[in-house]
């Protein structure tokens, strides 16, 4: 519970950081509408790193989620993870109850094969369902780094759209007389 906690103020604290960075930080539901995470292609200038973002949510569901500030969606996936880790705990020590072990600690038997049963299976139901969960917050975090860091590049494109250089220009003119004769000057180039 310690490291949930810790974990949970951690991400909190990132994020707080993450959006001093930028002025506007619209919601992954604002944005999944213009942009398809499909057609993201990854930017030197990208704020989120779409692979850890999603390797941290498998491991600890929602991670990924509060960092790149979906808040309440990762704390959807923390909570959903605290449920199930729960019910793999209390079905754990139900098992441990029942166990029959010998000397050096090995299992020898059960003293109810009916609620053995029945734990185990709740066990293995839980098990099999938070991974699920972690494959799915996985995924769920890539989508919306993918669609922020898309919002972003079009944010930063949107901000260098106008590019205005000036360039030193060597050319020769030719004079009334025939003869031909160097002039220097500056060019202007205005990219929009």
């Amino acid at each position: 519970m310690k490291r949930l906690f810790i974990t949970i103020l951690i991400a909190l604290t990132a994020i707080s950081v993450s959006r001093a960075q930028y002025v506007s930080n619209p919601s992954y539901n604002e944005l999944k509408q213009s942009y398809n995470p499909k057609e993201y292609v990854r930017q030197p200038t990208d704020p989120y790193n779409v692979s850890w973002y999603g390797v941290s949510s498998f491991f600890l569901p929602g991670i990924g989620q509060l960092l790149s500030g979906e808040t309440w969606r990762g704390l959807a996936f923390m909570g959903g993870e605290a449920v199930l880790l729960s019910i793999i705990r209390d079905a754990a020590l139900h098992i441990e109850d029942i166990a029959v072990t010998d000397d050096k600690g090995f299992l020898t038997g059960i003293t109810d094969e009916a609620a053995g049963k029945r734990h185990m299976i709740v066990l293995l139901s839980a098990l099999g369902a938070d991974l699920g969960l972690s494959i799915w917050s996985c995924i769920n975090a890539k989508k919306v780094v993918k669609v922020k860091n898309m919002y972003y590049q079009d944010l930063m494109g949107r901000k260098t759209a106008l590019e205005m250089n000036l360039a030193p220009t060597l050319s020769v003119a030719s004079a009334h007389s025939g003869a031909l004769t160097p002039t220097a000057g500056l060019s202007l180039q205005l990219r929009f």
